[in-house]
């Protein structure tokens, strides 16, 4: 019973007093297994300039094997641009883009003309419209001379022609005065 009871003491007061967190963080646990586990290296015993050496050794051998591939990569494709094959349909490519640009462009300035005489046109017909206005204006401007020369002339006339019979009436009035 005594042994039951100073483990049940031990374990309870090394759970309270070493899990309390101090400043430097973790337990006293957690320090002495830390301790522990430093005697066993996980880099499989390098030291750390070793450690640095091994890294660098494997990030040259990565780079050099990147630029191997890299060159193969880039000769295997200057071997296929190369080749007649490629070259073939790259001009068959070109052609056909060229083709496709040209009958674009072609489309756009046939559009471009269309819209161009549209507007000619519509010009034209602004341009008839006002001048049919203008001599619609200027022939009933002319009628409307025509017809006060008209009026003023049969105007004059009628005073003429009442002129003359009053003159006419004063010289008979005159003449039957002489006759007397």
């Amino acid at each position: 019973m005594g042994r039951s009871r100073s483990r049940s003491r031990s374990r309870s007061r090394d759970r309270n007093h070493d899990e309390q967190p101090r400043l430097g963080g973790g337990t006293k646990v957690a320090k002495s297994r830390r301790y522990r586990t430093k005697a066993v290296d996980h880099t499989g015993g390098l030291t750390a300039t070793a450690l640095a050496r091994q890294r660098a050794q494997l990030l040259q051998l990565e780079e050099e094997i990147l630029g191997s591939i890299e060159a193969t990569v880039e000769a295997a494709l200057a071997d296929k641009l190369g080749s007649e094959e490629v070259q073939a349909r790259i001009q068959a490519r070109l052609r056909e883009e060229r083709a496709r640009l040209e009958a674009q462009v072609t489309a756009q300035l046939e559009v471009e003309r269309r819209s161009l005489l549209e507007r000619k046109r519509h010009e034209a017909e602004q341009a008839r419209k006002r001048q049919e206005e203008l001599d619609r204006i200027l022939d009933e401007n002319r009628r409307k001379v025509e017809e006060a020369q008209r009026r003023a002339a049969e105007e004059r006339a009628r005073r003429d022609a009442e002129w003359q019979a009053a003159l006419e009436s004063r010289v008979a009035q005159r003449g039957g005065l002489s006759a007397r």
